[in-house]
């Protein structure tokens, strides 16, 4: 039997476990007319969580071979990877490092442009605790944690350290639990984690802590949920999409085209290390912004049919089981396969986005991809092998083209009634003959 690396199994595990409970808090939440969900920003969530995990499977490589070559060359000492003591304070220092890689991610526009995808979401529940980013997630926040390189502990006890610090996260997006009393003193707790996804002016930039809140404390960031001020969730500038892609790629588009119009390269330069809201004055000139204000802050709903959002909500669950499964199989899984895998699962998150998009144009792309996904699924079906590379028992076979029939089915009957709706709502005009 091939072995699983110590933090893909424990993500296999945990993972499956984290979908069910969004699942299952969603329906609650529905039958109780509870509000902290919402069909759409649901789905989105979904979708950017797993295009997060599809990418950052491929990318996780990179950054344990990062931190592996700064161990092995630079460590000052050699921790046991057997050792108690080394689990322990590497999950202790994990912590102090993610702390400033948390709050230097929302003091620099160059890592902020990547962490506001997490506060994306105008809603606060178990979904958003999923809505995690791509790139800050695998392309820069190891940076932080090349000091427990230097200090010596193996890449291991890292990889392990950071996933636990992200799983122990999932908990505090919840408006189920108050407040908890000495817990919320010195642990990442609802209360604290709704305070940090706060728009409201008291509780901007507050509660970095990821497990400890020690850290916040200790550096002046750390404040306390107040009954008088509700939070209010999302950003100073919302996205204002489903597209887990544009949920990704938002800011940093509008941050690159305010650094492209600025006249002095020094303004260029100087938007990236500046905080989230900071424009070059030239720019702010002429394209002003009106200032954030509370009270004209409401949540984005959009416009998409409801059949589409469980459309959605429907193959984001159904998504799980082969993003769990390309997790396992990623360790001894050829480069190209793995390449393949990642791109069929982020093409689904990414159609189920388009889908739910008020522009018809936009949500004609979702069904063509998502039907393009399909025919990709039941080809392999036919053919016996998935993703040229994994043998394919019969009842897999079998169960593959039947999810693949129905779910082209279902979208094709979709788009026919919305076809249907959109003459009857807007009839053609009359012909005038002779």
């Amino acid at each position: 039997m091939r072995s699983i690396p110590p933090n893909a199994l424990i993500a296999a595990i945990v993972l499956p476990l984290f979908y069910l409970a969004v699942y299952l808090d969603y329906a609650w939440s529905r039958a109780q007319g509870r509000a902290d969900y919402e069909r759409n920003d649901t789905v989105a969530s979904l979708s950017v969580s797993i295009l997060m995990y599809a990418l950052g499977t491929v990318l996780i490589v990179v950054r344990t071979a990062i931190y592996t070559v700064a161990w092995s060359q630079f460590a000052l000492l050699q921790w046991p990877q057997d050792s108690p003591w080394a689990w322990i304070l590497g999950l202790l220092l994990y912590d102090f490092t993610y702390y400033w890689q948390h709050r230097m991610g929302h003091e620099w526009n160059l890592l902020w442009a990547s962490h506001v995808v997490h506060h994306s979401s105008e809603r606060f529940n178990l979904a958003t605790a999923l809505r995690v980013p791509t790139a800050s997630m695998h392309l820069w926040t190891w940076v932080f944690a090349l000091p427990l390189a230097i200090a010596g502990f193996p890449p291991a006890v890292f990889a392990v350290a950071a996933l636990l610090n992200l799983l122990y996260q999932f908990w505090i997006h919840t408006e189920r639990v108050g407040k908890l009393g000495w817990f919320d003193r010195w642990l990442g707790s609802p209360s604290n984690h709704r305070v940090h996804h706060g728009v409201n002016e008291r509780y901007l930039d507050k509660n970095y802590g990821g497990i400890l809140m020690c850290w916040d404390r200790l550096f002046g960031t750390f404040q306390e949920e107040r009954a008088d001020d509700p939070v209010r969730y999302g950003t100073r500038a919302p996205v204002r999409s489903w597209n887990p892609l544009w949920i990704n790629l938002d800011t940093p588009w509008a941050l690159l085209r305010d650094a492209l119009r600025a006249r002095r390269w020094r303004d260029r330069l100087a938007i990236w290390f500046h905080g989230p809201g900071w424009r070059p004055a030239d720019v702010a000139a002429a394209d002003p912004k009106p200032p954030f204000g509370l009270a004209r802050h409401r949540n984005f709903e959009g416009s998409a049919p409801a059949a589409l959002a469980h459309y959605g909500l429907l193959q984001s669950a159904l998504l799980v089981p082969p993003l769990i499964h390309m997790i396992v199989v990623a360790s001894w899984l050829p480069l190209w396969p793995e390449l393949l895998y990642a791109v069929w699962l982020s093409s689904a998150s990414i159609a189920l986005g388009l889908l739910l998009d008020a522009a018809p144009a936009r949500r004609r792309l979702g069904f063509a991809l998502e039907l393009t996904r399909w025919l990709a699924v039941l080809a392999m079906a036919a053919g016996g092998a998935w993703l040229g590379e994994l043998a394919l028992a019969p009842w897999a076979r079998v169960l593959l083209a039947t999810f693949a029939l129905a779910s082209a089915g279902w979208l094709l009957w979709l788009q026919s009634g919305l076809r249907r709706e959109a003459m009857l709502r807007d009839p053609p005009p009359p012909s005038h003959t002779p």
